[in-house]
């Protein structure tokens, strides 16, 4: 054998899955059998997994009762535990069907974070550990979410970071793709639940699903898009309870293979290169409903100033469904977000006789229709023509906010589902 020549290596594979597709030991072990079966093409697999379902939120209740605003770094502390229950189960499950797996939290794969605690960025990802491992043929589980600081703290990396693991990890390894597996068909027009007739996209381009994530539309976490975007890593974004085709992002090659990986198939749903000069064509309708909203003004610095730091004190960023700023002499400032993530923002707002200072507004009940993606010519073109669409709904209320790449309409009280369906069907229907 010629000494100078190297044997390939097995092509890598990064999959995610979330924590609806690991609710129970039962899903964990279909989950495993799927893993299994992906492996047995020949294929060297990484799996990133979220905190079975629910469990964030339970860890997160607990830490409430213990302290109502826990040090950050406790906090960490407590919620990387849940990824790593998830990932010791399904590394036995592998095993028991004889299957090698080894798990390892993100400290132990070398994911870097920065310092900032519940919400850390990632700086670096070694992976030696996960070289080392699928060399003798190991699958590798790793518990999303989570890192460690260069000054070994263990850190968290948000809501959703477990899909900005899987993106970091599969292009540090140079895997061929990353597949997103969630409880979804791939990245759809509209929630299936209140469009029931919401097409699926059968490809999108990094630069979309980065658009879509950051207007709170996309299935994918938005520093996952940017990631991807960044790296130049092509994901596959599919259910994780049956093989369907999903939604490909990026330049992921077709393979001519079926099951899990990626294969050719005719456009299934609206195209990405749909013609937008006649008529606003956006690429996802997203509706979150029962939200708050927080409005204030001031017109003088030094008001502005004792609001903004204020509110900067309470408010967790992360929670904002919509947000808006003008900022000259003076500030403007409103959001719109859960009760939940608003009402220590409103309480430190208030005075003494429970009442917000002059220029500050607080209300309830409210619903957001967040259309993203198809950025228009002129967003005066698009309210005069979605006004029309609102007219003949049968309502005039709802207020427009362009925000960046999305339309925001923003309407007092619940929708009805026939007002979604037309606004779906007029609007993201080719």
């Amino acid at each position: 054998m010629n000494p100078s020549r190297t044997v390939p290596l097995p092509p890598v594979v990064v999959r995610k899955y979330g924590g609806s597709s690991l609710a129970s030991v039962r899903r964990i072990r279909e989950v495993a059998r799927s893993i299994g079966q992906e492996r047995a093409r020949g294929r060297d697999v990484v799996v990133v997994v979220s905190a079975m379902g629910g469990t964030t939120d339970e860890l997160s209740a607990l830490a409430t009762e213990a302290h109502p605003t826990p040090p950050r770094r406790e906090l960490d502390m407590l919620l990387s535990v849940g990824e790593r229950i998830t990932m010791s189960l399904l590394s036995m499950a592998l095993a028991d069907m004889d299957c090698p797996a080894i798990s390892f939290t993100g400290s132990q794969c070398g994911i870097i974070t920065d310092t900032s605690h519940t919400d850390a960025r990632i700086l670096e990802v070694r992976g030696d550990r996960i070289r080392e491992a699928l060399a003798t043929g190991s699958v590798v589980v790793v518990a999303g979410f989570q890192g460690v600081s260069r000054e070994k703290e263990i850190t968290t990396l948000g809501r959703g970071g477990s899909d900005t693991t899987a993106v970091a990890l599969a292009a540090a390894l140079g895997a061929t793709h990353c597949e997103i597996r969630k409880d979804v068909d791939g990245i759809l027009t509209a929630d299936p639940r209140q469009v029931p007739h919401a097409q699926r996209h059968a490809r999108l381009t990094w630069e979309e699903l980065r658009e879509l994530a950051a207007s709170g539309c996309g299935v994918v976490h938005l520093r996952a898009a940017e990631y991807a975007e960044r790296h130049r890593v092509p994901l596959l974004v599919c259910s994780s309870f049956h093989d369907g085709p999903g939604t490909i992002v990026g330049d992921l090659p077709a393979t001519g293979e079926s099951g899990s990986a990626p294969g050719a198939e005719p456009a299934a749903g609206p195209e990405a290169t749909c013609d937008r000069t006649t008529r606003y064509r956006p690429l996802v309708m997203h509706t979150r409903e029962g939200l708050a909203r927080i409005h204030f003004e001031a017109g003088d610095d030094a008001t502005a100033r004792q609001l903004r730091d204020t509110v900067l004190c309470h408010w967790d960023p992360a929670g904002a469904v919509a947000e808006w700023l003008d900022s000259g002499p003076g500030l403007r400032w409103e959001v719109f977000a859960t009760a939940s993530a608003l009402e220590p923002v409103r309480g430190a707002l208030s005075l003494e006789n429970d009442s917000l200072p002059p220029g500050c507004r607080y209300e309830e009940g409210w619903t957001c229709v967040s259309l993203a993606g198809g950025r228009p010519d002129s967003w005066l073109e698009v309210e005069r023509y979605v006004r029309g669409l609102l007219r003949e709904a049968g309502t005039a209320e709802g207020r427009l906010r362009a925000d960046g790449g999305a339309l925001r309409i923003l309407f007092r009280g619940a929708v009805s589902p026939e007002l979604l369906r037309a606004l779906h069907d007029r609007l993201l229907t080719p």
